[in-house]
């Protein structure tokens, strides 16, 4: 299940950071640790069928990156931190909903809360507290992207045979 889902989460993150930022991602498989830091790191909640929420670190050299072309500025523009933030937090909440129904299928339905910018210390209290069901890790040109999916008991079955349906 954990492989099935962590396919669909890398699928979905890299192809929403390749149409929405220009960020084109490679597998890092090899990594079997948080990325370097610093780092943003932003969280989006959902409930609905399922619950949890979705955690997302990205090198703070890539930060720069995402919000230029998610922007349309030059690389030369003055970019405010709000609106580095602003962009990783419309990044995160795009992917938490693509993969939800990527997940669970399209007629399940979901309420996905606000994305938050959350401090390392935050992150790594949540990340010691609760086990993610799949992490995926991907490397950038530049920095790395680090997704987390966390959800609260277990999938019920049906979503079981949709994710494997999905995988097929």
């Amino acid at each position: 299940m954990e492989q099935k889902i962590k396919s669909i989460l890398t699928r979905v993150t890299s192809e929403t950071l390749e149409k929405l930022a220009f960020l084109f991602t490679f597998a890092d498989d090899e990594r079997d640790s948080d990325g370097p830091e610093p780092a943003v790191t932003g969280r989006v909640d959902f409930s609905g069928f399922i619950a949890g929420s979705l955690l997302m670190r990205v090198s703070s050299s890539a930060l720069q990156e995402l919000a230029v072309n998610m922007l349309g500025l030059d690389d030369d523009d003055k970019i405010l931190a709000e609106d580095k933030q602003d962009a990783f937090k419309e990044m995160l909440n795009v992917i938490c909903g693509n993969v939800l129904p990527a997940i669970a299928g399209s007629q399940v339905e979901f309420n996905i809360g606000p994305p938050e910018i959350i401090s390392e210390t935050a992150s790594a209290a949540v990340l010691s507290e609760v086990n993610p069901e799949c992490i995926v890790r991907l490397m950038l040109e530049e920095g790395f992207c680090d997704v987390y999916f966390f959800i609260e008991g277990r999938f019920p079955e049906f979503i079981v045979e949709n994710v494997s349906e999905e995988i097929r």
